[in-house]
């Protein structure tokens, strides 16, 4: 089942109504971090330092050296534009969705600038409303 808000295309488990994917009209669908937390391995993971946390949790867009830094890192390599899961250092599932503005080897080379812009994080809107009505 799906449903439209004014910008996210929303689908959900006919039953429970949990929501799995979401996305904007005619752009890709990301898997909702609860579906994540069921399914850590289905996508390709990025693991920020423990300095990153709590601006990721705010909504920023995540900066190279919060993936190049001590703590982090870049479990698997990806071409820009790329879903991505976000893991946390010290913690055991991923704390947000991002797409990679560049590859990870530029996220290494570059290591400034933005390398993942956020779509959704743990305490956003989507996060709590675990179900649609």
């Amino acid at each position: 089942m799906h449903t439209r808000t004014q910008h996210l295309l929303v689908y959900y488990e006919k039953e429970s109504k949990e929501i799995i994917l979401f996305g904007e009209k005619d752009g890709p669908l990301f898997p909702s971090l609860r579906v994540l937390h069921k399914y850590p391995d289905m996508m390709p993971k990025l693991r920020v330092d423990t300095g990153a946390i709590k601006f990721v949790l705010k909504g920023a867009d995540i900066m190279c050296p919060g993936l190049t830094s001590p703590g982090a890192t870049i479990h698997d390599e990806v071409d820009e534009d790329c879903p991505v899961a976000i893991f946390a250092e010290g913690m055991v599932n991923p704390i947000a969705v991002g797409v990679t503005k560049m590859s990870t080897q530029q996220i290494r080379e570059v290591n400034k600038d933005v390398g993942i812009e956020m779509c959704h994080f743990m305490g956003d809107g989507l996060w709590h409303t675990p179900s649609v009505e």
